[in-house]
């Protein structure tokens, strides 16, 4: 993914890829990985979800990395995470889905947040509106949250030595893309990041 031909559409469905591939890998999302091109059909749906289930739920030969932010981040205790998580995604009128009921730190939930801010930018660029205020959300939401505990996720995700790991990396390079692109974009002159 190189930074100049990267729009917001396209991370949006980046987003989107990687929010599927952190969901429990039951046989449709397996499916939907696998015809998508995300993960290699030769990687059984038991396999993922065996190896899903080492990374994150019980653990292999360490103990298991969990999908939610405030359990990662030393600088913010979890209730507050969640209550500024909470803001955001009432500040744009997005609500959590019932049936899920993850809670709002959860990873997919975050990813799911973003690759819509960054499909509304998109449907308004190509409606010829003004997009900042979705491009500063991106980048605002990225800086206190994602951005704040993917490095402490990554290295727990990596001593795990599941095929997790490399996922771990992938959405770390869509992070720092989507990162680069917005530092170009919405920097205001004399606005230091």
């Amino acid at each position: 993914m190189s930074e100049p031909t990267v729009n917001a559409g396209i991370l949006g469905g980046a987003y989107l890829a990687m929010a599927k591939l952190f969901s429990y890998p039951n046989p449709a999302i397996w499916q939907q990985l696998t015809e998508q091109g995300i993960v290699d059909p030769v990687i059984k749906q038991e396999t993922l979800e065996a190896e899903y289930l080492a990374a994150f739920e019980v653990g292999r030969d360490n103990s298991p990395v969990p999908l939610f932010e405030g359990m990662h981040r030393d600088d913010a205790a979890r209730d507050g995470v969640l209550q500024d998580l909470l803001r955001f995604y009432e500040f744009f009128d997005t609500k959590l889905s019932e049936t899920d009921r993850e809670y709002p730190d959860h990873l997919v939930t975050e990813l799911e947040f973003l690759a819509w801010l960054c499909m509304q930018e998109h449907l308004v660029e190509e409606k010829g509106g003004n997009a900042d205020s979705f491009r500063r959300a991106q980048r605002d939401f990225i800086t206190r949250h994602l951005a704040a505990w993917l490095p402490v996720f990554c290295r727990r995700l990596e001593a795990t030595g599941t095929a997790y790991s490399q996922y771990g990396s992938a959405l770390a390079e869509v992070v720092e893309v989507h990162r680069g692109r917005l530092g170009n974009e919405t920097q205001e002159p004399g606005d230091k990041t």
